[in-house]
């Protein structure tokens, strides 16, 4: 409010000027808020055009189809722009509406059509017999006109009742030879699905010739291989070294002992030789001592190489280095080995990880 004067002059002169200063301040607010909601609508658009792009330069990388994208970026354009009106952008979604409703339509049309054929055919042909025996050849044509007419109705009737199934029924492979267009993201769906189908496959199968053909892993149960192996200690069993070669002396080889248990020992005696257990707990091969090259305690149970045991061609004895606390070829049960009951050759030690490595040192 203003100040007071004697004439009250002033008075008045203030009010008016301060209605006239809230009015001017209301006016630019509205123009303020009509600016800033264009400009925020502005916003959304460009970055609708944005993401476009982005989804655009994923299909053209992948070769997918790419023109309806093009087609909305040029339609926000020129919303942006004001090329088009309102009610002339209403009328073109209207239109794309109609447009892809209509597509469904014309599927079931079709499959429809399919069905009526021959009820179209044999009355068309009755009406052409009739129309060739008129004399009045514009009145069997509308004869022809009327009948066409009713069954073009009995198909769109059914077409409509039947949309919702036969929508669902209609292949990939129907759509195309109805010149339907088929949606680049349906098959770039299946596309990759088919490989990663393709790349599990792949792995599976090489899983499986690696764990039949080269290799496996196994664990240590027991204390028949103390101190070169422990409890526990998990090993890689190399399947292709007897495929290529032939069995050593002082090899740790994996075999079937009984269903579902594999034993794993040391080669002593190879094919040929005789090897018998002293008394005094010495290896004789071929009647004389042994030197292996580790150290082993002395055996004190011979079993049955007490007496010389003479191997077969393609026969090993084998013997724990826990010498008085394994069940080995010393057993009747275990006895000698044949070289078709090797599964492979024991090469490293894969945990614990301090013990990482070669198990031959």
């Amino acid at each position: 409010m203003g100040y007071f004067d004697e004439d009250n002059n002033t008075e008045e002169t203030s009010e008016s000027s301060g209605v006239e200063a809230l009015l001017e301040s209301d006016e630019d607010k509205a123009a303020r808020k009509a600016r800033e909601k264009e400009e925020k609508a502005r916003e959304k658009e460009l970055r609708k055009i944005e993401k476009l792009e982005k989804k655009r330069q994923k299909r053209k990388e992948k070769g997918l189809f790419v023109e309806d994208i093009q087609d909305k970026q040029q339609k926000i354009s020129d919303k942006i722009s004001g090329k088009k009106a309102d009610t002339v952008e209403a009328a073109e979604d209207t239109v794309s509406e109609a447009s892809e409703a209509g597509k469904h339509a014309e599927k079931a049309v079709e499959e429809t059509a399919k069905e009526a054929a021959e009820s179209v055919s044999a009355a068309a042909a009755d009406i052409k017999n009739a129309s060739d025996n008129s004399e009045n050849s514009g009145s069997s044509e509308g004869e022809v006109s009327g009948s066409e007419t009713d069954s073009d109705s009995d198909s769109d009737t059914d077409s409509e009742s039947n949309e919702p199934k036969k929508k669902k029924k209609v292949s990939r492979r129907k759509a195309k030879k109805a010149g339907e267009k088929v949606d680049p993201k349906d098959v770039n769906i299946v596309r990759d699905l088919l490989s990663l189908l393709i790349y599990i496959g792949i792995v599976v199968l090489i899983c499986f010739l690696i764990t039949q053909f080269v290799g496996r892993r196994t664990s240590v149960h027991g204390s028949s291989m103390e101190p070169t192996l422990s409890n526990d200690d998990s090993l890689w069993i190399n399947l292709l070294s007897y495929r290529f070669g032939d069995p050593e002396r002082y090899d740790i080889i994996v075999f079937p002992y009984a269903d579902d248990v594999h034993y794993i020992k040391r080669i002593i005696g190879l094919p040929g030789e005789t090897v018998q257990i002293a008394a005094n707990g010495d290896i004789l091969i071929n009647g004389e001592v042994l030197e292996e090259p580790n150290k082993f305690s002395r055996m004190v149970n011979p079993g049955i190489a007490s007496t010389p045991i003479t191997l077969g061609p393609d026969e090993y004895f084998v013997l724990g280095d826990n010498r008085n606390n394994s069940r080995d070829s010393r057993y009747s049960d275990v006895g000698n080995i044949k070289r078709e009951k090797i599964l492979g050759k024991a090469v490293f030690r894969l945990t614990p990880f301090k013990k990482f490595g070669s198990i031959y040192k």
